[in-house]
């Protein structure tokens, strides 16, 4: 894929994933202004539950998919693929929706209205069997793009139609879960009509656990703690404050989520290089990757610092005004962020260094848990906003001395040239070597 098709792919990805922005920028004041800051709270802990779900069910099977499909050379072999993970999807989401009937009752502001939270986990289980993976894969960007547009459109009415007051909340859920079922139906009829029925597999679900743990375990690690930093507060805090830190973080993630449509035309890509022995190339378009997501991460703390206090109150009201100091807080967490989404996503991922994002992934995990369990029960949402802060950090520390060790820093554009200067001041040699690539 030559530099302007990226670009142009790159370009319709970001136009569908306005849409997003544009529809969030409609719920969000609503919800804020309809449902009031208590029952706002509970709606972001149970969509912090169901993103938990959503991690455990995907059980790190997406990059794996991708980067397996990506490799495919027939529709048989395709077919094969898909078939596998249906047959994985399933079988977790039984797991998953236990863990997601335990997790409501354990939560003293779910357990009040516990529908809202079984809908949460029925929601994480249709997410994650979600075939964007496999679409990306194939390099059919546009499709998954086209899907969740209408998805969003079909919520978007069901939630302004249904939602008039704070008994309402449960409809939020309802409208999501309505809209995630018909996308769902739209995707499989789609893949279906192109690769064949799919053939369930339970036999391979095994073996495709074990290719996946090491994903799994870094995104357990930078992923499911993240998404359930709401459903934690839940238990170590008021209902107002759970509100004030959902809201930042709903902020927060949609910051995070705009690094999303990049990654699903650069992973592709650069497996796809690899795979063909194009090192070169995949080195190139690493470096655009690195680039494109280290300038938005310093960006985005920029924005998020002078605009907040601003933008937040003329959102959600002026009841809201607390979550301004809570983004604040959020805001130095892009720049890590970004960063580790360049190293995990277009430099290990591609090149099967699964096992150093697990080890990465679970190590941070424990700062970040560690941190909120110190910081939540006392600084409540400021507490648990700067323990996510800390976990970010300490995986970019993390990340960057593997970078270094693995000789693979040259892919971060000047960090040869910074190492070197780094090396001459403490006296090190001063020799650097090339970029170990598989």
């Amino acid at each position: 894929m030559d530099r302007r098709t990226s670009a142009n792919l790159i370009v319709f990805v970001y136009a569908g994933y306005f849409m997003r922005y544009v529809y969030l920028m409609i719920v969000v004041p609503f919800y804020g202004r309809v449902l009031g800051v208590a029952e706002y709270g509970r709606v972001l802990a149970s969509m912090s539950l169901m993103n938990v779900i959503w991690m455990l069910v995907g059980f790190g099977f997406t990059f794996v998919g991708m980067r397996e499909v990506a490799k495919a050379q027939s529709t048989q072999e395709c077919n094969a693929i898909y078939s596998l993970h249906v047959s994985a999807r399933l079988t977790l989401a039984v797991i998953g929706a236990g863990i997601g009937i335990i997790a409501t009752f354990c939560s003293p502001l779910l357990s009040e209205r516990p529908l809202i939270g079984l809908l949460a986990t029925l929601l994480g289980i249709v997410s994650a069997c979600n075939l964007g993976w496999l679409f990306q894969g194939r390099q059919h960007i546009r499709t998954p793009i086209m899907i969740e547009v209408f998805g969003f459109a079909l919520s978007l009415v069901l939630v302004l139609t249904l939602v008039k007051g704070p008994n309402d909340a449960v409809w939020v859920l309802a409208s999501l879960l309505i809209a995630g079922i018909a996308s769902l139906i739209i995707a499989y009829g789609l893949t279906t009509w192109q690769l064949g029925w799919p053939r369930l597999a339970f036999a391979g679900v095994l073996p495709l656990v074990r290719r996946s743990t090491m994903l799994f375990c870094y995104s357990s690690g930078s992923v499911v703690l993240t998404a359930s930093s709401t459903y934690l507060l839940t238990l170590f805090s008021t209902p107002a404050e759970v509100g004030y830190f959902g809201a930042a973080e709903r902020f927060a993630t949609i910051g995070l989520s705009l690094m999303a449509p990049a990654a699903q035309v650069f992973i592709p890509t650069i497996t796809r290089q690899l795979a063909q022995g194009d090192k070169a190339g995949a080195h190139v378009t690493t470096r655009r990757g690195a680039i494109l997501l280290l300038g938005y991460g310093v960006l985005v703390l920029c924005g998020a610092l002078t605009l907040s206090p601003f933008v937040l109150p003329l959102i959600l009201g002026a009841a809201f005004e607390p979550s301004v100091h809570v983004l604040q807080v959020f805001a130095w967490m892009f720049p890590f962020a970004a960063f580790n989404e360049f190293v995990a996503l277009y430099v290990f991922v591609p090149r099967r260094r699964d096992r150093v994002l697990a080890i990465a992934g679970v190590a941070s995990a424990l700062v970040n848990l560690t941190a909120a369990l110190v910081l939540a029960p006392r600084f409540g949402a400021i507490g648990m906003a700067s323990a996510r802060v800390i976990g970010e950090a300490a995986l970019s520390v993390t990340l960057l001395s593997v970078l270094i060790r693995l000789e693979l820093v040259g892919l971060l554009p000047g960090a040869e040239r910074a190492l070197e200067r780094v090396r001459v001041v403490c006296g090190l040699s001063t020799q650097a070597g090339g970029a170990k690539d598989d």
